[in-house]
């Protein structure tokens, strides 16, 4: 699992969304991840209760969807961290890790339980969170970022 900072958003943006001081009302998050047979790619929108977006695309190595998707929930709510969100909302076009993480679904395999750990405790830094199956065509932005690398 791969850890990613908040160095990747730039810093004017940063100081910016930091000035408003806005930690304490709700945040939206869309994240989608895709695979190809040499590499993956992660889409990160998340977006202010101001307004504005900050968008991600960020390559790793290979992984598989649900894989690549569980790790670009986690680099998303890093992120989020990074701001000082403490009201998250977030929304993920995949119906199994969605219910996974709501306990809707079981975990079979121990990498993907090794995944659902890590992305609950990253969610229990956070007062509240949501997390929402969405249609992809609610999620084209985050699908389009994880797109970007991964049809090339």
């Amino acid at each position: 699992m791969a850890d990613f900072t908040l160095t990747l958003v730039p810093k004017v943006e940063k100081e910016l969304l930091l000035s408003l001081g806005t930690s304490s009302v709700v945040w939206t998050l869309f994240i989608d991840g895709a695979s190809n047979l040499k590499e993956s790619w992660l889409g990160i929108i998340l977006k202010p209760p101001t307004g504005g977006t900050i968008r991600q695309s960020i390559k790793t190595s290979r992984l598989t969807n649900n894989e690549a998707k569980y790790e670009a929930m986690i680099a998303g709510l890093e992120l989020a961290k990074g701001f000082g969100v403490e009201v998250i909302e977030a929304k993920c076009d995949s119906l199994l890790v969605v219910n996974q993480v709501n306990k809707c679904f079981e975990v079979r395999e121990d990498k993907m339980q090794r995944y659902l750990d890590k992305l609950q405790e990253t969610l229990h830094r956070f007062k509240e969170w949501t997390l929402d199956h969405v249609p992809r065509e609610q999620n084209s932005e985050a699908d389009a970022l994880a797109n970007l690398g991964s049809s090339v």
